[in-house]
């Protein structure tokens, strides 16, 4: 581990993906992205982005963050719901939250590797 870890922001990032949770599981229920994303990958990322942030890799929990809220809204929003349609109607927001979170997993992994190349 490194010897510059710093406390401060694992907290912040566990308080706001505590705050995420909470809010996409419990007040969003009508919203087939965010409560999907709670029930289904949430504690995944929340993992993956805290056990990153605990070895110092900050850069690829800030991006893998962006990843699973951005992959909300874009699967909220490109998801394909429509009210109108019969209940037997595909929402595929489930796949873009997925290959969203995943590309911005990617990006942060390739970030994080330039900031090390950086300061080698």
């Amino acid at each position: 581990m490194n010897r510059n870890f710093n406390w401060k922001t694992t907290v912040i990032l566990a308080a706001t993906l505590f705050l995420v949770f909470v809010v996409t599981r419990y007040y969003m229920s009508d919203y087939y992205t965010p409560e999907w994303s709670a029930r289904h990958i949430f504690w995944v990322a929340a993992l993956m982005i805290l056990l990153t942030s605990f070895f110092d890799k900050v850069r690829f929990s800030f991006f893998a963050l962006a990843g699973y809220l951005l992959g909300m809204l874009a699967g909220e929003l490109f998801g394909g719901y429509q009210k109108d349609v019969p209940p037997q109607y595909l929402h595929y927001g489930w796949l873009i939250q997925i290959v969203v979170f995943f590309a911005f997993c990617l990006l942060g992994i390739w970030m994080q590797q330039k900031r090390k190349n950086k300061n080698q």
